[in-house]
């Protein structure tokens, strides 16, 4: 599907670098870039795509222009041309905001810049190894978790009932609520306001916990008084307390080493270990879901489908946030407030595991350089959840819809926050696509380990696995 554009604002091409002419398929590109073929390609698949050389290879070419944002849904079944545009709203909101964008850039004297290149995927195999340097023994500090809130499961979580019909009162399939719906930049009124729990504090029982850090959490510009998008807001207000989760599910694990050695049995392996603070993260996972805006509209059907998809991506999320924040580059920091020695467990790990492992945390550094901060993170996570991509949902429209919404409000934050990087919202897109293929290495590694009966029986965390695989 095509669409005009103004062709005052001089963007150019992202796949050849020549003028734009409209929106195709999703994307604003030249006219000779959206009439490309796919055909196959004659070299190694690594042509160069310029302006002078784009019409050498229509693979290459092809391939580009789905890496950089084209839609194969906006193809017609019949493969006409014209028709009704499915992209119409998209297009009309991405225009309003480059046209502020380019009175920012007469105010400032900037120039937009192109999307850089798509980042090359990682390397999909790896091995693994079954031992890891031990991590601090959490039972020795025992009068840590004296004050610690009570770590008993919920009766639904050791029944393995989340995922069940009756997890969530479904809301109606009528449009968004009016409350949430995306308004354009000038009829922002909302000041930026943060909850409590979000300001630096520590446990009085916790050790080496991570809080969140000034910079993080104050606005990167000068101007205190900026409107911030409301949806944005109002995500950070519902996210949950870290200091609560971390105490829970270090008294869980304390628990659960003083069972181990009362009964004598086999201490718990390091890989072991993991696979419990994995599970423990997960059961609050679901339950932020359970509570977020918009998640609850949905059918319990489509709730299931979307989770079930997006599991593994918000782990790896909720690991890399906390690596973001934390400033040592040669410990890793764990949900529990622990650190572990970055170069012992690389050492002591497999080669492909050591190259997931480096993987994860070179995003993370990435993302510490771009220097995000927790209100971008927290859109990550609505855009990770409400992917549009899920197929066989009952309510398909609703979610797309969601996911434009965040997409705006994310889009129109970057604008607002950092006027000066004018490409951030682009880099935001390119490292969630890179944190997708790590979160599918991460899940075909754990699903390795359990083949070979190294995991151990962790209710929520091994219906995800088995959930995914069935379903999708």
């Amino acid at each position: 599907m095509d669409c005009i554009y103004g062709v005052d604002l001089e963007e150019l091409c992202p796949v050849c670098g020549d003028n734009v002419s409209g929106y195709h398929y999703g994307l604003l590109t030249c006219e000779s870039c959206k009439n490309n073929k796919r055909y196959t390609c004659a070299e190694n698949q690594e042509c160069k795509i310029d302006k002078t050389q784009r019409k050498r290879c229509p693979f290459c070419r092809f391939q580009k222009c789905l890496a950089v944002g084209m839609r194969l849904e906006a193809v017609r079944a019949d493969r006409m041309r014209g028709g009704r545009n499915k992209f119409g709203p998209m297009y009309k909101r991405d225009r309003a905001l480059k046209q502020q964008k380019k009175a920012l850039n007469r105010e400032s004297g900037l120039k937009m810049e192109s999307i850089p290149p798509v980042l090359s995927p990682i390397q999909t195999d790896y091995t693994l190894s079954s031992k890891f340097p031990n991590l601090p023994d959490i039972s020795s500090n025992k009068n840590v978790f004296l004050n610690m809130p009570s770590c008993t499961t919920s009766p639904e979580y050791e029944q393995g009932l989340y995922l069940t019909p009756g997890f969530t009162t479904p809301g109606s399939h009528s449009p968004l609520s009016s409350q949430y719906l995306y308004q354009s930049l000038p009829c922002r009124t909302i000041k930026a306001e943060l909850p409590d729990h979000y300001v630096g504090s520590s446990s009085p029982g916790s050790t080496q916990g991570y809080t969140y850090t000034d910079q993080t959490m104050s606005s990167p510009t000068p101007h205190t008084g900026i409107d911030l998008p409301a949806l944005v807001l109002e995500f950070v207000r519902c996210e949950q307390d870290e200091l609560i989760i971390q105490s829970k599910i270090s008294a869980h694990l304390a628990l659960l080493q003083q069972n181990q050695s009362s009964s004598s049995t086999e201490p718990l392996s390091t890989f072991a270990l993991m696979c419990h603070i994995a599970d423990q993260t997960l059961f609050f996972i679901v339950e932020w879901a359970r509570s977020c805006s918009f998640f609850k509209e949905l059918e319990v059907g489509d709730q299931m489908k979307l989770l079930h998809n997006c599991w593994s991506e918000l782990l790896v999320l909720d690991y890399i946030s906390r690596q973001v924040h934390h400033d040592e580059q040669d410990t890793i920091l764990l949900i529990t407030g622990q650190k572990v020695d970055l170069n012992s467990l690389l050492n002591q790990a497999g080669v492909r595991l050591g190259e997931l492992v480096q993987g994860v945390q070179q995003l993370a550094q990435r993302l510490q350089e771009l220097q995000l901060d927790c209100r971008e993170f927290t859109c990550f996570k609505y855009l990770i959840l409400f992917n549009p991509d899920v197929k066989l949902l009952e309510n398909q429209e609703y979610v797309e819809n969601v996911y434009q919404q965040v997409s705006a409000a994310l889009l129109e934050y970057t604008l607002c926050v950092y006027p000066q990087h004018m490409d951030r919202f682009n880099q935001l897109l390119l490292h969630l696509r890179e944190l997708r293929v790590l979160s599918i290495q991460a899940e075909d590694y754990l699903r390795y380990k359990h083949l070979n009966g190294e995991v151990p029986c962790n209710k929520l965390l091994i219906e995800m696995l088995h959930a995914k695989r069935t379903c999708f």
